[in-house]
């Protein structure tokens, strides 16, 4: 017959400890919502999105990246593309507003839900649809993105980002 291992107090101590720092933020959620605090958070994360969409419609890459991005962000495109750091983001969109995306027009995001994980990061579902793609002339693509959002150095910016084409508009 065999024993089964034995947690010492010390180790059952450790795991408790380690599942209240991953718990407790989230058990707070919907407190930190309702706050003040978050409603000025709330404003300031529509506001990246807003330049995220001002600068991408006017093929400004550098400033995009600027407004939106931290330096130590990651993105996923729609084509599974993988970019890390604001530097190979910056590149990867400079490239393709150079060729597919020149012409591309971005539509007013709209967030579909927020979720504040702790004061200073924030997990967001976005839509928003994009047009002008040089290899689909005259089509729109509806999408969402899944978007982490941090406070570092008193400023919001997006920290990761995976956007994903939706099959169809109403997003099934």
């Amino acid at each position: 017959m065999s024993q089964s291992p034995r947690l010492s107090l010390s180790r059952v101590t450790g795991l408790a400890a380690l599942l209240l720092a991953v718990l407790g933020p989230a058990a707070s959620v919907r407190s930190e919502t309702s706050r003040p605090e978050s409603e000025v958070a709330k404003r300031e994360i529509m506001a990246v999105l807003e330049a995220h969409e001002e600068y991408w419609n006017r093929h400004d890459m550098d400033t995009w990246a600027d407004k939106i991005l931290h330096e130590d962000s990651d993105w996923v495109n729609w084509r599974g593309g993988y970019w890390r750091g604001k530097a190979a983001i910056r590149e990867g969109h400079r490239a393709i507003h150079a060729a597919q995306y020149k012409n591309s027009r971005l539509s007013p995001q709209i967030i579909e839900d927020l979720t504040f994980i702790t004061p200073d990061i924030a997990l967001a579902h976005v839509r928003s649809e994009l047009s002008g793609d040089e290899r689909a002339p005259g089509q729109a693509f509806p999408y969402r993105k899944t978007i982490l959002f941090t406070k570092q150095q008193g400023a919001w910016r997006i920290r990761a980002l995976h956007n994903t084409r939706l099959l169809d508009a109403a997003g099934h």
